[in-house]
């Protein structure tokens, strides 16, 4: 996926962000970029911060966790016992992680397309 510069015009009013007639500061710009951009070096131009998704991926990733671990403890009085068993929970676990494989980044850039 291609890093997007955006003039920060397009995003903020910079006449707006600096206090009086001097020029807004790195800080100030970037404090008044929308949720999910980054100031890029040349401090006219920002793109997305894809850093926000490591940011926010630790809730995915304890839900599944948690979600995961309460399914095993409700359905193991269903699966058979032994290697049957096993194989039939690994052929679960492989179909969930494949399809979220395929969705999870479709709805990942659906996400950051609309903000």
């Amino acid at each position: 996926m291609a890093t997007e510069h955006v003039p920060i015009e397009e995003l903020i009013d910079v006449d707006a962000v600096g206090p009086g007639t001097r020029p807004p500061t790195p800080r100030e710009l970037r404090e008044a970029l929308p949720r999910g951009w980054a100031l890029d070096d040349n401090n006219r131009t920002a793109h997305r911060d894809v850093r926000l998704l490591f940011r926010e991926g630790w809730i995915l990733v304890i839900g599944m966790l948690l979600f995961g671990a309460a399914a095993l403890f409700f359905f193991q009085s269903v699966l058979p016992r032994g290697w049957a068993g096993f194989l039939r929970f690994a052929a679960a676990a492989a179909a969930v992680l494949l399809v979220g494989g395929l969705v999870g980044p479709l709805i990942s850039r659906a996400l950051l397309r609309r903000s």
